[in-house]
């Protein structure tokens, strides 16, 4: 076996170098996604809060674990996860949000960030089936189930 053109896991090194961008945008995604869920539960006001605090906060600590997830997934492809919250920012496609104090926002921009999310994993997943990466298809499926799951709820959820 060709052991030149493979990484670690028996993976194409090509094909693996475009899981691995797509991973590391997904881990921006996420890193400033965690860090908007932190400010939307600390910040929440008014009816909704018993509700939403705790919601925000089983949210934020299942993207922390995909935050360890996806970097993990980095460096067993043969990548090297970012750590600096600037870089992040300059690939994310989620964008900051601080101060939001009315859960109508709040709920709002977590379902559109969800939705953006949803929509990475798929091509996230695509990638990985071209790569024969069934690890990150994995990660992948996992991560399509729940935040579809999430979509659903704050959906209904945010009805009136």
């Amino acid at each position: 076996m060709d052991t030149n053109n493979k990484n670690n896991v028996g993976l194409d090194l090509a094909a693996t170098n475009q899981v691995i961008t797509k991973l590391s945008e997904l881990l921006a995604d996420y890193q400033v996604f965690y860090a908007n869920l932190r400010g939307l539960h600390w910040n929440i006001k008014g009816d909704k809060f018993y509700d939403l605090h705790g919601i925000y906060e089983e949210y934020y600590n299942e993207i922390a674990e995909k935050i360890d997830e996806t970097a993990e997934r980095i460096v067993i492809l043969g990548g090297t996860p970012e750590n600096n919250f600037s870089e992040y920012l300059k690939v994310s496609k989620v964008k900051e949000i601080s101060h939001v104090f009315d859960w109508e926002t709040g709920v709002l921009h977590v379902i559109e960030t969800l939705q953006l999310l949803v929509s990475k994993l798929r091509k996230l997943h695509a990638t990985g089936i071209k790569s024969g990466d069934h690890g990150s298809v994995s990660l992948a499926n996992h991560g399509i189930k729940s935040f579809e799951k999430k979509i659903w709820m704050l959906s209904a959820y945010s009805q009136k």
